[in-house]
């Protein structure tokens, strides 16, 4: 768990532009991603970053599509940025820039110190970046109070492509039993379960990805065909959660979506959803994603006919008190990151041709 240890001490202000992006990306990698695959992958010249995303960690069955994946590169996008204005540095952020490389999210220059001073709820956001986390277990019966839900709201106001919808308590017992649904569904497909269990396992303890920690709860879940996610309601392993249950392990139910699909507009979510869960981490709120209506394609149209908002949802997070934090492995930088002209060893080397081809094409060694 080191990687969440990091000391701003040790940012190399006297550093080279390389340098600097290089010790940002270490803040750009605790972002959230799906089972923690950790789905990205960083290129820096001189004084510009390539994010890509590195589809070796996609998920065939739940992110048959790679949304979760593209979202989870644009939450490491916001990550890298918020580090870089922190630590005093203007920068150039362009999405896409390619449109014939799919695999290219975004790309970062370093332009020069920042003019003006960074403001007071970006640095708090900052201060809580190495301690944000997702909570599984129960949240406490208690409500959101209306001040705090309008500062989440306040997070995603005015973004012309992101909307941001908290769910009224009608909406939320809808969208409840559409997950309680989701969660069987997906908990009876065995190609569903043997993903989860390559993902949630005591072998990925030392790979740096995973999530080795929750191995003996979905151990029990691999073996039946019983829910998997209702469980973490109550934080007990072996009965799932009753509707009162599901109602107080939820106070508050956010849906985060998109004006348009594609890729441009899951990365602006991705930056979305990070700014709202560091927001929530600033309140002392906890936070959970219950995302099989949107994994699920029948089900995202129902969830649709409930919100009734334009656009596609994308995201569904629960926030309340409590719960059980997990701070997930990290893989070695080495292993996400190359700087070009410096050596790496050969077992650490740029994603091999068929996946990320290009990428290796442009990075490896001359």
């Amino acid at each position: 768990m080191d990687a969440w240890k990091i000391s701003e001490k040790d940012f190399p202000h006297d550093g080279t532009a390389a340098e600097k992006l290089a010790f940002c990306v270490r803040y750009a990698v605790l972002s959230p991603s799906t089972y923690n695959t950790q789905p990205w992958f960083f290129a820096i010249r001189n004084d510009t970053l390539d994010l890509y995303a590195d589809r070796r960690y996609g998920l065939p069955v739940t992110d048959p599509d790679d949304r979760g994946l593209e979202i989870s590169c644009g939450a490491a996008l916001y990550n890298l940025r918020l580090a870089l204005r922190y630590f005093g540095y203007e920068e150039n952020t362009v999405l896409r820039p390619d449109a014939a490389d799919d695999d290219l999210m975004a790309r970062v220059a370093l332009v020069g110190p920042r003019k003006q001073d960074m403001r007071p709820d970006e640095k708090s956001m900052f201060s809580v970046l190495t301690r944000r986390h997702m909570n599984w277990g129960a949240f406490v019966d208690k409500a959101v109070p209306d001040p705090l839900r309008r500062t989440l709201e306040s997070a995603v106001a005015n973004h012309e492509s992101v909307w941001l919808h908290v769910c009224t308590p009608e909406e939320r017992t809808e969208i409840l039993h559409i997950l309680a649904e989701g969660d069987h569904i997906q908990s009876g497909d065995k190609h569903f379960r043997r993903e989860l269990a390559a993902w949630i396992t005591p072998r990925r303890a030392g790979g740096g990805d995973g999530i080795p920690t929750e191995s003996a709860r979905y151990s029990k879940v691999m073996s039946s065909l019983s829910p998997h996610i209702l469980r973490r309601f109550e934080g007990h392993p072996n009965c799932a959660a009753n509707d009162d249950q599901l109602e107080s392990g939820a106070p508050l139910v956010l849906v985060l979506g998109s004006r348009k699909g594609g890729v441009m507009a899951r990365i602006q979510v991705g930056e979305t959803l990070m700014k709202l869960l560091l927001t929530a981490e600033t309140q002392g709120l906890a936070a959970s994603p219950l995302n099989q209506p949107c994994e699920v394609p029948e089900l995202r149209l129902r969830l649709h006919d409930v919100l009734h908002q334009q656009g596609r949802a994308q995201y569904i997070l629960r926030i309340g008190y409590g719960g059980k934090p997990v701070y997930t492995p990290r893989r070695p930088l080495e292993a996400v990151m190359r700087i070009e002209g410096k050596a790496r060893r050969p077992e650490l080397a740029v994603p091999a041709a068929g996946v990320l081809g290009r990428v290796r094409r442009l990075f490896s060694p001359n």
